[in-house]
């Protein structure tokens, strides 16, 4: 398939019947395969919609209006992440919490035990034999 301008006054004749003249020019094929492919180009070609044709008035529009964002809204969505943030910081906080109290626990565990081993070695000393020092030679 060619595009250009015909040459044969008899193209031309039959080229106003499907199509206008220069558009499509079939070279090497019979005038029914010219044809046929001519309906078929003309069947494919792909027209605007009826909505892009229709005439704009004043009062319409094509477009929708663009939606901004509010002020409002983008104080809104700093206040959950503010409130987000307070949330994770107390759990945070929370944990830190309990992380101490539980080591002041075994903290305190310890002393107690430490404690009642040196009061118990305390009562058993007078009775334990005494270690006996190498004498050095």
């Amino acid at each position: 398939m060619e595009t250009g301008h015909r040459s044969s006054p008899s193209c031309e004749k039959e080229s106003h019947e499907i199509c206008s003249p220069g558009l499509l020019v079939f070279t090497g094929c019979s005038e029914q395969d010219a044809n046929l492919a001519k309906q078929f180009w003309l069947g494919a070609s792909m027209y605007p919609p009826t909505e892009s044709q229709l005439v704009l008035t004043r009062d319409s529009s094509q477009r929708l209006p663009v939606a901004r964002h509010s002020k409002a809204l983008v104080r809104e969505e700093v206040n959950v992440f503010a409130k987000v943030q307070k949330i994770q910081e107390s759990e945070e906080k929370a944990m830190y919490l309990q992380k101490a109290k539980k080591r002041d626990e075994i903290l305190q565990l310890l002393r107690k035990q430490r404690e009642e081993r040196i009061s118990k070695e305390s009562i058993s000393l007078p009775y334990k034999a005494k270690a006996k020092v190498p004498e050095a030679k």
